[in-house]
């Protein structure tokens, strides 16, 4: 039996996966905006601040040019201090110095800018002597907030780190031993121990955590529970073990760890981390993660949101008229695998008439495709089958943008489409897309009926989710819009 939750180690359960993983990084981010918009806000308040005469007499243009000179001198000084680190927001003396630090030249720049761009303006010492207390003021007691914050249980859940481990040695029980010791922002949640391909079959548990079962395991068992880290402990044959993984669970969203002796500091170019005290090489991060993955997120409601509000007329418009020309139901559902291989019902108009017996592994034939209805041509041609899709993301299931989810057993010529390429299982790391890379650039529908087009499809995708930004989100949806909807190889 596993022991009891102790200091960054808990006993593991299953829980659903998510598309967002809080960081270190995006905690330090959300402060930064919090500074920023506090000294802005402060700024606009001292500008309709009217007991002194100095807030009569300063336009609302010169305090709100002054504040960003504040907002512009303290960031430079907080991140030469190396002030946005969780570890500085509890320490109340030292964060609160180093506010104080940070702040003194802005003040003293935005005091010689007004004293001689405004000069003669009344009470204007006191104006700033109010106005920069009030700042100094507000920044404490939301740094006061921040350090409460992070020693509350919501955030230390929300940090929660699932790890699994490949390997049953010496090291794995290291690594337990460290994760019980290690106290700090992050804690970790032990879900498992799996068997690597050379370990000892006769082992039940390890450091009094269960071994699951062989590596081949993780698969099923990830399927059904979040894992936010794979730490590969198998000293003997680390490579075939990670290329196993990668090759047939490759759509774990996690981190993927490889245990590193704890002296040796040459690893190439392969990027160390750290999982509690203990060093590691990371072979694949998860994409999206932290202040990407918050990004992602809101612009996938923002835009989808917005498209559903102007879209909705014309989307009513071509569900009556595909009820009116056949039998059925006008919105088609059906299965596909989306992020971390989870199945979910995407939606499109009806586009075909009903057959019971069509299975999807064939795909559409080409334009003249005798399924197809005229009205369902028309919707192909010009992509609009796929608005539906919009309800997919508001509904968390699939992003704007994102590798299309394609049918399961499709087949490009005689051989699956998901047997193409050996690290098709990647693209399920994020969520699928109303369109991706490879649609904007003209690779769909007929064109993945070629082998080497739907390994080409693939690479995009892979590109994309490994170089992944905003104005690349961007690029394609404009892509998409212009000229990605429509061609030869649309249908």
């Amino acid at each position: 039996m596993a022991p009891p939750a102790s200091a960054g180690l808990a006993a593991g359960g299953g829980k659903p996966a998510t598309a967002i993983r809080w960081t270190l990084g995006l905690i330090n981010r959300l402060v930064r905006f919090s500074d920023v918009s506090i000294v802005l806000a402060v700024a606009l308040l001292a500008a309709t601040f009217d007991m002194l005469d100095a807030g009569k007499a300063l336009s609302l243009q010169k305090v709100f040019v002054s504040s960003l000179i504040q907002v512009a001198i303290f960031l430079i000084i907080m991140e030469r201090l190396r002030a946005y680190r969780v570890e500085r927001y509890a320490n109340h003396l030292q964060s609160g110095l180093l506010l104080v630090i940070a702040l003194l030249p802005g003040w003293l720049a935005t005091s010689i800018a007004l004293f001689n761009f405004a000069p003669g303006t009344p009470d204007l010492g006191a104006f700033l002597a109010l106005w920069f207390g009030m700042t100094l003021l507000a920044l404490l007691v939301s740094r006061r907030l921040h350090g409460l914050w992070l020693s509350s249980d919501a955030l230390k859940r929300l940090m929660r780190r699932r790890v699994v481990i490949v390997g049953v040695n010496e090291v794995t029980t290291r690594l337990i031993d460290e994760l019980r010791r290690f106290d700090g922002v992050e804690t970790y949640e032990l879900c498992g121990v799996f068997r690597a391909h050379r370990d000892d079959w006769a082992m039940g548990s390890i450091g009094g955590i269960p071994v699951v079962g062989p590596l081949e395991a993780l698969g099923p068992y990830a399927s059904q529970h979040a894992i936010d880290v794979v730490y590969i402990a198998d000293r003997s044959s680390p490579t075939t073990d990670l290329l196993w993984l990668i090759e047939n669970f490759g759509w774990i969203s996690a981190d993927i760890l490889v245990s590193l002796p704890q002296n040796d500091a040459s690893h190439g170019k392969g990027r160390i981390v750290s999982l509690g005290n203990l060093r590691a090489l990371e072979v694949m991060a998860r994409p999206l993660k932290g202040s990407q993955g918050l990004l992602k997120i809101m612009q996938d409601y923002v835009v989808a949101g917005l498209a559903l509000v102007l879209l909705a007329p014309l989307m009513l418009l071509i569900a009556a008229a595909i009820r009116l020309e056949s039998k059925g139901p006008a919105i088609f559902r059906q299965t596909r695998l989306g992020f971390e291989n989870q199945p979910f019902q995407i939606l499109k108009f009806r586009t075909m008439h009903i057959d019971p017996q069509d299975d999807a592994t064939r795909g559409t034939m080409g334009r003249r495709d005798p399924r197809i209805t005229r009205v369902g041509a028309i919707l192909r041609r010009t992509s609009l089958d796929e608005l539906p899709q919009l309800l997919n993301v508001l509904r968390g299931e699939m992003s704007v943008v994102g590798p299309r989810p394609y049918v399961a057993d499709m087949l490009v010529g005689n051989e699956r489409f998901s047997g193409l390429v050996r690290r098709y299982a990647e693209r399920h790391r994020v969520k699928p897309g109303i369109t991706g890379h490879a649609q904007a650039l003209g690779l769909r529908s007929f064109a993945l009926r070629s082998p080497d087009n739907a390994r080409r499809s693939i690479d995009l995708d892979l590109h994309y989710i490994h170089n992944w930004s905003i104005l690349l989100d961007i690029q394609i949806m404009l892509r998409t819009v212009l000229i990605g909807m429509t061609g030869r190889n649309v249908f």
